[in-house]
């Protein structure tokens, strides 16, 4: 059974569900990068993205980003609580090779650290 898969029951898909994240969510900033981490009662994590043009201007980056932090997600969502996460950029990603991959690992073990499961 792989449930390690990117199922829409684990994506943030209304404007409602994100508000209620940004609103009631604790916020976790690593670098260029911010989460907004609010508990939710589904008894599973769900992930969305909110990746202004004013930050990662070329789609191609913006989309790499969504790639990378889903793919984190889904070997990861086992070990989460039950948690709303919306990533989203709050600087411009340095120019620099890799330079997503870094920012999206950063953010990752700051969220992994505070929203494991016990």
């Amino acid at each position: 059974m792989n449930r390690a898969r990117f199922q829409k029951r684990v994506r943030l898909l209304t404007p409602a569900q994100f508000d209620r994240a940004f609103k009631q969510g604790r916020r976790l900033h690593q670098g260029p990068m911010s989460a907004a981490v609010a508990v939710n009662a589904l008894g599973h994590p769900r992930l969305g993205f909110a990746l202004a043009k004013k930050h990662a201007k070329r789609a191609v980056q913006r989309n790499r980003l969504k790639r990378l932090l889903r793919e984190k997600f889904r070997h990861h969502q086992e070990q989460l609580q039950a948690v709303d996460l919306v990533v989203f950029l709050r600087a411009a990603l340095p120019d620099q090779p890799d330079a997503e991959v870094d920012a999206v690992n950063r953010l990752w073990t700051k969220l992994s650290s505070t929203c494991v499961r016990s």
